[in-house]
């Protein structure tokens, strides 16, 4: 296959042993490898040679599939932007100089959240769709426009379709889409693919000329060529993704190693997208935790769970508020197939547990397992003793179930306390910490004051 799970089939056949079905391990490694791939937005092919055509039509940044730094031969007009996270790939590459460099540009995390909004608005105008595409496509002459598709079945030409640009506050904000025409050669660089003309618009069989995802880059516009860029997949609501995976067990590598994803759907506010669009910067390591944008973001992005944790919590102003949402957000936690709605369910439900956390803190005695004296979690394991569960839920009276938890604990303390009281006398009466136990196992702690090891009875 030539794919670098490959060797992850012989890896895992030597693991299980005996004589499994490779061919089925194939296939599981491919699915599993191809999923990778699409969330992540790179292919992972070992290093190669390749010659790119780069047709930017006007737009001074590309990306690229995970180009190595210092490979490129020298071109003139083109520099490879080293990502700020992995310095030895470059996503990005500046085919033309911008204007006369700013003196200032905005910090990085105030430029995510700009770009953030100017996507949304992109979006709600309609111009991250395959429609868009088309008329761009529909606007160009006939003759031109055939060049183009005959441009676009060269796998070594990577056209890009351009959607937006602007410079705000020092920085370069774009959208682009590549244009495919999919053949036999096309290469999978882990990107999602939207076809343009199905059989609903052509009324025959669908032809197969397709759309990359949208990609944005953001870059600062203080030095020429750039030093430092920022690069991201838009994910819209009519893509399908595949989600019945363990996203806990990716997340990781995922963020570590993949291009940030951007999920859009019809009710994602504007500073929900620009707030995704910072965490998204904050969780891959374009951005640190210092950004004083970061709190705002979460404070505008979702103000009814910033003013429940400033209620909940007597938090002195909002940006104390989201700071402590913040501190919940520390780790990626959903997985961007699951669309826009999982963003704001993640926020939502961590609210929820920084609220909590500060009532177990502040008010311990409204909780049961603090009025035992024991972990929420080890309640919870000696409820069943206690109480029945009634379509899901325990129902129990709450005093009653203390009181003779309380008492069933105070029992195996008890009984704890004899159990370690008999040991002792066993130890003292010559056996061995082995057969002390063992002896236990067999005979009531109680009878330990008569026990003696064979040959030793007084």
């Amino acid at each position: 296959m030539g794919h670098w799970w490959d060797g992850l089939v012989d890896e895992v056949a030597q693991q299980i042993g005996g004589n499994p079905d490779r061919r089925m391990l194939t296939e599981i490694a491919a699915q599993a490898g191809h999923e990778i791939e699409a969330l992540s937005g790179r292919s992972f092919q070992p290093a190669r040679r390749t010659t790119s055509i780069f047709e930017p039509n006007g737009m001074p940044f590309v990306d690229v599939p995970d180009l190595r730094v210092g490979s490129m031969e020298p071109v003139e007009g083109a520099w490879a932007i080293p990502d700020p996270v992995d310095a030895q790939i470059a996503p990005v590459l500046q085919v033309s100089p911008l204007a006369l460099p700013v003196a200032k540009a905005a910090p990085r995390a105030d430029a995510l959240w700009i770009a953030g909004q100017i996507l949304a608005a992109a979006s709600q105008q309609g111009r991250l769709s395959g429609d868009h595409v088309l008329r761009w496509l529909g606007a160009v002459d006939r003759e031109p426009r055939m060049e183009i598709m005959r441009r676009a079945m060269d796998p070594a030409v990577r056209f890009s379709v351009p959607i937006l640009a602007a410079p705000v506050s020092g920085w370069w904000i774009q959208i682009t889409r590549r244009l495919i025409w999919v053949t036999s050669e096309t290469e999978d660089e882990g990107r999602l693919l939207e076809l343009l003309l199905d059989s609903t618009k052509t009324g025959s069989e669908p032809i197969p000329l397709v759309a990359t995802e949208p990609i944005l880059i953001v870059a600062p516009m203080t030095h020429q060529p750039v030093e430092w860029a920022f690069t991201a997949r838009i994910w819209t609501e009519g893509v399908q993704r595949p989600i019945d995976r363990p996203w806990t067990r990716i997340a990781t590598a995922i963020h570590g190693h993949g291009i940030p994803t951007i999920t859009l759907d019809p009710i994602s506010s504007p500073y929900e997208i620009a707030c995704q669009l910072v965490l998204k910067g904050y969780w891959h390591g374009y951005i640190g935790s210092d950004e004083p944008a970061l709190a705002t973001a979460l404070s505008m992005a979702y103000p009814q769970q910033v003013a429940r944790i400033q209620r909940e919590t007597r938090a002195p102003d909002r940006d104390s508020a989201a700071a402590t949402l913040l501190e919940q957000l520390i780790r990626p936690g959903f997985d961007p197939a699951q669309g826009a709605e999982a963003t704001r369910r993640y926020v939502r439900r961590k609210a929820s547990i920084a609220v909590k956390q500060y009532r177990k803190v502040e008010k311990p005695d409204r909780y049961p397992w603090t009025q035992v004296g024991i972990s929420e979690r080890r309640y919870y394991k000696l409820l069943p003793l206690f109480a029945q569960k009634v379509n899901g839920r325990y129902n129990y009276d709450l005093d009653d179930v203390v009181a003779r938890m309380k008492d069933h604990l105070n029992r195996v303390d008890d009984a704890r306390a004899v159990r370690a009281a008999a040991l002792d006398v066993l130890r003292s009466h010559g056996f061995g910490e082995q057969a002390a136990r063992k002896w236990l196992q067999r005979h009531r702690p109680e009878e330990a004051i008569n026990a003696w090891p064979r040959g030793r009875q007084p």
